[in-house]
């Protein structure tokens, strides 16, 4: 899904996506729609354009995640879709400058 803009209206469910804010040192907090920590230790974090990018540990200083929600009607042929909770929080991903910071990994 690689370069693919991801909607905080419908979140992927497979694999399920997690949005967050990732605190990232030196740079401030990042919103992203998706994070996962690999086993290498690394963090490879999705934006909500659909770049994906991997970051080092020491690199990330905390990971605070954004409540999700079920929605929509259970008789749709596609069942519940899932989108962030909060309003304001949509609206901060649908038009996502990323805070105006660009997710920078230099290691």
């Amino acid at each position: 899904m690689n370069g693919d803009a991801i909607d905080p209206e419908n979140l992927p469910q497979n694999p399920q996506y997690t949005p967050a804010f990732v605190q990232v040192r030196e740079q401030g907090p990042v919103y992203v729609a998706d994070y996962e920590t690999l086993a290498s230790g690394w963090l490879r974090i999705t934006e909500w354009e659909g770049h994906r990018v991997k970051l080092p540990p020491h690199k990330v200083a905390a990971i605070r995640e954004v409540r999700t929600e079920a929605y929509g009607d259970r008789s749709d042929p596609e069942g519940l879709k899932v989108r962030v909770a909060d309003e304001e929080r949509r609206e901060q991903a649908s038009a996502d400058d990323s805070a105006g910071k660009a997710v920078v990994a230099d290691d």
